[in-house]
């Protein structure tokens, strides 16, 4: 009987600490901000196309805007600066001595963001944190490894209806290393058939990370056995994934996308669906927004076109990214947002 209340006692224990584990993790970097009040809100066109001309210094580093518009973020002079669209209010984050960002990442669906530090000195390695702006609110995650003064976190994808992230850290010589991460801050090396990998995209409803072999022009996914062929294309380069779980590829030609092929990875890709474009595209100008609407940015004539419709929306100076409702540009030293309509 002892042995079995202990038994009882431990797995009661067991539970009450993994529910803590998933409020906290709920309630922080992976959540929503919630209320139980609802009072729906109807949002003016006018309203929703206010905004401030945010001043983006010339010296700074990784431009950023948050899924929504409603920041922009820039590293500089070690600190990374954080400011509404809104009202132009600025946050900083400050780090220690010896400590640099190495990569950020806004969330894809939340105003927070990723953020991958990285310590010299002493205790050489990375330190991954989140960072929820309207809360004002940073935390630690987890120390992800050792690292050597030229290794550097590359890339980070995270889905928050899974509740994983993973991180790609690039060594000396080119070599690429991914670690994983789950709610309850577990941590884990994930094996990849690529020595080196280019592009990587996350599945939202299931733990796969698509990723490409640069070296033989292959594109894999975790948990998935065999590459994704797809007939006739020899230069196949992942494109994104959208929130209905389609993947996107396209066909390079001559070191531009001429096709975009998408589906499922439960369909066979003889069976996913292709489109052609008029004019071949750089991979970095083609964009997949909520839904699967596929944008391509032309900066020469400074337009963004959508491809199933052929709408165009002019943008003026210097292109920065696509986001949720609009198009971010930067001319005469400010941010520019071009909604969509």
């Amino acid at each position: 009987m002892k042995s079995l209340k202990r038994i009882a006692t431990w797995i009661v224990f067991s539970l009450i600490v993994q529910a803590i584990g998933f409020i906290y993790v709920d309630q922080f970097y992976l959540s929503t901000n919630t209320s139980v009040k609802v009072k729906k809100v109807e949002k003016t066109e006018k309203d929703s196309n206010k905004y401030v001309e945010v001043p983006i210094p010339e010296e700074a580093d990784h431009v950023n805007m948050s899924f929504d518009g409603k920041y922009v973020a820039y590293y500089v002079n070690g600190e990374l600066h954080i400011i509404s669209t809104k009202d132009g209010k600025e946050k900083n984050i400050a780090f220690d001595e010896g400590v640099e960002i190495s990569y950020y990442k806004w969330l894809s669906d939340r105003n927070r963001m990723l953020i991958a530090e990285k310590h010299n000195g002493k205790e050489n390695g990375f330190k991954l944190y989140y960072y929820d702006v309207d809360r004002d609110e940073k935390d630690k995650i987890k120390d992800l490894t050792w690292a050597d003064e030229k290794s550097e976190v590359e890339d980070i994808q995270a889905s928050t209806l899974t509740n994983v992230i993973y991180i790609k850290v690039s060594r000396s010589g080119g070599r690429s290393s991914f670690y994983w991460i789950n709610i309850m801050k577990q941590m884990k090396n994930v094996y990849t058939k690529a020595h080196i990998v280019g592009q990587t995209a996350l599945m939202p409803h299931e733990d796969k990370l698509l990723y490409e072999d640069t070296i033989f022009n292959k594109i894999y996914s975790t948990n998935v056995e065999n590459a994704i062929v797809i007939k006739d294309v020899e230069k196949p380069r992942l494109l994104g994934v959208d929130t209905d779980d389609n993947v996107y590829i396209g066909s390079m030609v001559n070191e531009k996308i001429s096709k975009i092929y998408y589906g499922t990875l439960d369909t066979p890709t003889e069976n996913w669906k292709v489109m052609p474009l008029m004019q071949p595209a750089n991979r970095e100008d083609i964009f997949i927004l909520e839904g699967g609407k596929l944008l391509i940015n032309d900066n020469l004539r400074g337009v963004v076109k959508e491809i199933a419709t052929g709408k165009e929306y002019d943008y003026p100076g210097r292109f920065l990214q696509v986001y949720t409702n609009g198009i971010g540009s930067i001319k005469d030293g400010k941010l520019i947002k071009t909604m969509f309509k």
